[in-house]
């Protein structure tokens, strides 16, 4: 029977992986795999909240020429016409059509002529538009960002002049939007649907928490700042997004 050197057993005990060593590295590899994801999910977090900044920067510039060339008064929330149309400001519906599938001529609405295109920053690329939740108003993506309604004159009121405001440093213009539907096929209150909204109010749980649960709001003097929810303002009927408040219901703060 041939035996093997002691110093040859010990060499060969040495070059094999015990399990231990086979687990932890199977470890060490998962945790890797989870940090790499993580820090992908991380930088394209903040590749998004930056376009979304630039967005609303853009924006802004838009309202700020609109007020120069109309004696220092905002655009209106919606005007309504007489054949039963609409203008909002990011552009005209006939009317006509059902939720989701009626026409929208953007370049209709007020703030057209100063940013010349549609579908770029108008839309916030953090907003999920292929989830199976998302409910459209229009034909297609519309309007990711929602407006000061004060501002604007509410529904058919006259718009705010800026010599109205205290401070434009303190005041909203536009923010991350959207709201909670299910009152509108094909929703329904045991199939809630995520849609475009367009105001920021002093009621309505209408801020869109999707940059990592918090969302930006670009103010009228141009800077802005990043918001967690107000504290039990949540719409909890879409686990999935986070929809709620900057303040608490009826404040007219960060408004007028």
């Amino acid at each position: 029977m041939l035996h093997l050197p002691l110093q040859t057993k010990s060499l060969r005990s040495s070059a094999a992986f015990t399990l231990v060593e086979l687990l932890v590295t199977t470890v060490i590899i998962a945790i890797l795999i989870t940090l790499t994801i993580s820090g992908q999910k991380m930088y394209r977090g903040l590749a998004t909240r930056a376009t979304c900044s630039a967005n609303l920067r853009q924006l802004g510039t838009a309202v700020n020429m609109y007020v120069s060339d109309n004696h220092g008064y905002f655009p209106a929330y919606v005007q309504e016409g007489s054949n039963g149309d609409r203008t909002w400001f990011f552009g005209k519906e006939s009317g006509s059509g059902s939720e989701g599938d009626r026409d929208l001529d953007r370049e209709s609405g007020p703030l057209y002529p100063y940013i010349q295109e549609v579908g770029k920053i108008e839309v916030c690329p953090a907003f999920n538009y292929e989830a199976a939740v998302w409910k459209p108003k229009f034909k297609g993506a519309s309007y990711g960002y929602g407006y000061n309604w004060m501002l604007g004159g509410r529904f058919g009121g006259a718009p705010m002049n800026v010599s109205q405001l205290k401070s434009g440093a303190q005041v909203i213009l536009f923010g991350d939007c959207g709201q909670v539907n299910t009152f509108q096929a094909p929703a329904s209150p045991s199939k809630p649907m995520l849609e475009e909204f367009y105001l920021i109010n002093e009621t309505d749980k209408t801020i869109h928490f999707r940059h990592n649960g918090t969302a930006n709001m670009l103010f009228v003097d141009g800077h802005i700042e990043v918001f967690k929810p107000f504290e039990g303002s949540l719409d909890k009927r879409i686990k999935t997004e986070v929809i709620g408040r900057i303040t608490k219901r009826g404040s007219t703060m960060y408004l007028k």
